[in-house]
């Protein structure tokens, strides 16, 4: 897979979306770099993969582009995002107010459905709110509603 900077936020989601598998840790690393680049939205689809067990590279690495996603994305809803993540890659439980800040921080967003994916991932139970706010961002955004 060919990911580069400048690449489109769709394209960049598309192009790892169940398919984040990489031969090296560089290439790991300069995913999450590009994905940064992109939009909250792209650094997120990164954490999301990480979250929901769809990465298959070692606990270290994937602790290591958490702090790659901090460091080069350090936006509030990045920032509220990476302990949750953390929590579920170690296998612990998610404190429920670092699932709730990640929640907030998605409800300021316009754009942020891979932190609700991650949201998801934490505590299922939040789903009609995860969906509430994604019917708020098709409304702001005059998308239809799928089916």
């Amino acid at each position: 897979m060919e990911l580069h900077p400048g690449m489109e936020e769709a394209e960049f989601i598309e192009a790892i979306d169940g398919n984040f598998l990489f031969d090296t840790d560089r290439e790991y690393e300069e995913a999450a770099r590009v994905g940064c680049s992109i939009s909250d939205n792209a650094a997120l689809m990164v954490g999301y993969e990480i979250a929901s067990g769809g990465s298959p590279a070692g606990r270290e690495l994937n602790l290591g582009l958490l702090e790659i996603l901090a460091r080069e994305r350090p936006t509030p809803i990045v920032l509220a995002a990476v302990p949750v993540i953390r929590s579920l890659l170690k296998g612990e439980a998610v404190p429920g107010e670092d699932t709730l800040r990640l929640l907030a921080a998605c409800r300021e967003h316009s754009n942020a459905w891979s932190g609700l994916g991650i949201v998801l991932c934490a505590d299922e139970s939040l789903d009609q709110e995860c969906e509430s706010i994604m019917e708020s961002w098709r409304g702001a955004a005059d998308i239809p509603k799928e089916n």
